[in-house]
């Protein structure tokens, strides 16, 4: 009988190793992972709109765009809140691409100020974040349900500036 507990003990540790580690019923690193991809898209989008500011003349899409810089900085604050409540910090989007994108933005607006040039860059820009949001989304079943959560209201928010940008071509 001893055998057969120490033999069912090794069972449970080994599936344990094997197995993702899980808190919640969540897998812990995936928890973490769609938290970083998750920080890096919300201020990959926000460092964008910061930097495509300056170039807008037009004083009704300047007021959109710091709306949604702020909107990104309360995503922001919120990311860092479920990061700290799972003790874990959200890797930012390294500086290589932030700054490639800032490159682009600056050179594509330096040939063309127009609103309609301005609405095609944040179209651009919002796409490829629902892009990545909707991947982070598809296989999001064992990520934290707040986690889950956030990605769907940035999710629903980038769809709605997405929409409001189409307006403006």
């Amino acid at each position: 009988m001893t055998k057969q507990k120490n033999n069912a003990t090794e069972q449970e540790q080994t599936k344990q190793k094997t197995e993702p580690t899980t808190e919640n019923n969540c897998d812990v690193e995936k928890t973490r992972q769609d938290i970083s991809d998750l920080y890096k898209n919300v201020t990959m989008a926000q460092n964008s709109i910061k930097t495509l500011l300056p170039y807008v003349e037009k004083q009704e899409i300047t007021k959109i765009l710091h709306k949604q810089v702020e909107q990104y900085d309360h995503y922001i604050e919120q990311i860092g809140t479920l990061g700290e409540n799972l003790n874990f910090d959200p890797t930012p989007a390294p500086k290589m691409f932030i700054a490639m994108a800032n490159m682009g933005i600056r050179a594509k607006m330096m040939t063309d100020k127009s609103i309609t040039h301005v609405a095609k860059i944040m179209l651009q820009g919002t796409l490829n974040g629902i892009i990545d949001l909707y991947r982070m989304m598809r296989e999001n079943e064992s990520v934290h349900p707040d986690v889950a959560l956030l990605e769907k209201q940035v999710l629903r928010y980038e769809e709605g500036c997405f929409e409001s940008m189409k307006s403006l071509l």
